[in-house]
């Protein structure tokens, strides 16, 4: 994507040290014209991706921006009901989290693999 003049956002790559990883990662997130998540079996297990897919949602929803799922080793079904690693994830960020919090990034990744996406399996 680089090569063809596009810029791509890495939060490993674009934070620095000492900065706010929350308000760098929205701030980049709100400038983009085109989200692309890329789901893995762990991904739901990540309260920072949770976050980042919620406010993607958000400006799909407003009719603002694009977003192209990637499901990687994943199935989008599972996303979708709940089901695997991701159901589990799901529980314990309601402990953590909250009911109301944890409802909302359910609602995110249920509506992101509803969206026709790139799958890709078997590639190691």
């Amino acid at each position: 994507m680089i090569r063809a003049g596009i810029r791509v956002f890495k939060d490993n790559e674009e934070l620095h040290v000492g900065e706010e990883i929350g308000g760098e990662l929205l701030r980049a997130i709100s400038n983009s014209k085109i989200h692309i998540p890329i789901f893995s079996k762990n991904y739901a297990s990540s309260k920072w991706c949770l976050r980042e897919l919620a406010h993607m949602v958000e400006h799909r929803k407003r009719g603002e921006k694009v977003i192209l799922p990637i499901f990687y080793e994943v199935d989008a079904l599972d996303l979708k009901l709940r089901t695997g690693s991701h159901g589990k994830a799901l529980e314990n960020h309601e402990k953590q989290s909250g009911k109301i919090v944890a409802k909302q990034w359910e609602e995110a990744l249920k509506e992101v693999a509803g969206i026709k996406g790139l799958n890709l399996k078997d590639h190691r």
